[in-house]
């Protein structure tokens, strides 16, 4: 493949703002390059300076090599080829802070380090390419990591079970540590005014698990069923955060509430035995 001189290395969680603007590390960034692939397999993009003074020549030269290159046999050739390659790195998503479609990748050369987001959706940017200086990286590496950026942080959440009561708990906001509790891929449901979401299992329905709580809209009206263990978290920005306390306790006592029980339509081995006079006629065909 005509990638090979500039192979993409999946990225930490500790990486991801590096694919974004406005980030503590941004007096190293030389500037970033947005592109689409059009109706599919058109090329179209638009530069950013940063940093300009950082543009040198050997840089642009560099940056076309690295983009031809892609370009030739790799995710960049076309909408498909990206979405083959994401398809084939489902490991490199990005965790739901970040966004729910995207998937990063760098490159590294002698003097740059490239983050590249892919968004394999037609009618979106599909690419973006964040290029960093890396000794003015490395150095600004240094600097104490943001708030919302450091991967021990715990939020406290509530997780609500099927079948049981809601229960409080202080978790890692980490993709692996919400994936671990709705036991498997994540979706978002955001049915709620306050800054709050529901993290569910995004094939809870799909997979016959258990029916959990309904969902219901201001009158009190029923109009959806979440299926398996999901949690209730806060939102501040493009993270989730603790839920406030009267919060916490607002949604428990709604979904305790909530609770969906399996009732078996008859009992195994037995049959009721009624007077013959309390039997129903049988009615007409359109008697209901």
């Amino acid at each position: 493949m005509s990638d090979e001189a500039y192979p993409l290395q999946e990225t930490g969680r500790d990486e991801e703002f590096l694919f974004f603007s406005d980030n503590t590390e941004d007096q190293a960034c030389v500037g970033h390059l947005r592109g689409d692939f059009g109706s599919g397999t058109e090329f179209w993009t638009t530069w950013w300076d940063h940093h300009a003074e950082l543009k040198g020549q050997e840089f642009k030269d560099e940056l076309d090599t690295v983009v031809n290159a892609l370009r030739k046999d790799g995710p960049l050739k076309d909408l498909g080829s990206m979405e083959r390659f994401c398809r084939s790195h489902p490991q490199a998503r990005m965790s739901p802070k970040a966004g729910a479609y995207y998937y990063g990748f760098r490159v590294d050369t002698a003097k740059h380090r490239y983050y590249l987001r892919f968004l394999p959706l037609r009618k979106n940017y599909n690419f973006y390419i964040y290029c960093y200086k890396t000794d003015k990286l490395e150095r600004a590496a240094d600097l104490p990591p943001r708030e919302e950026n450091m991967s021990d942080k715990t939020i406290k959440v509530l997780v609500v079970e099927p079948m049981k009561p809601c229960e409080v708990r202080e978790i890692s906001h980490d993709l692996k540590s919400l994936q671990g509790i709705v036991g498997g891929g994540i979706e978002m449901v955001s049915p709620f005014t306050d800054s709050a979401v529901i993290i569910c299992n995004a094939e809870g329905k799909n997979r016959n698990l258990s029916p959990n709580r309904l969902l219901c809209d201001s009158k009190g009206n029923a109009y959806d069923i979440l299926c398996g263990t999901f949690l209730i978290a806060g939102i501040k920005g493009e993270n989730f955060a603790s839920l406030p306390d009267h919060l916490l306790h607002s949604y428990k006592a709604m979904f305790d509430n909530r609770r969906m029980y399996a009732i078996p339509l008859r009992t195994p081995d037995f049959e009721e035995k009624r007077p013959e006079h309390n039997k129903k006629k049988r009615g007409e065909s359109h008697e209901r």
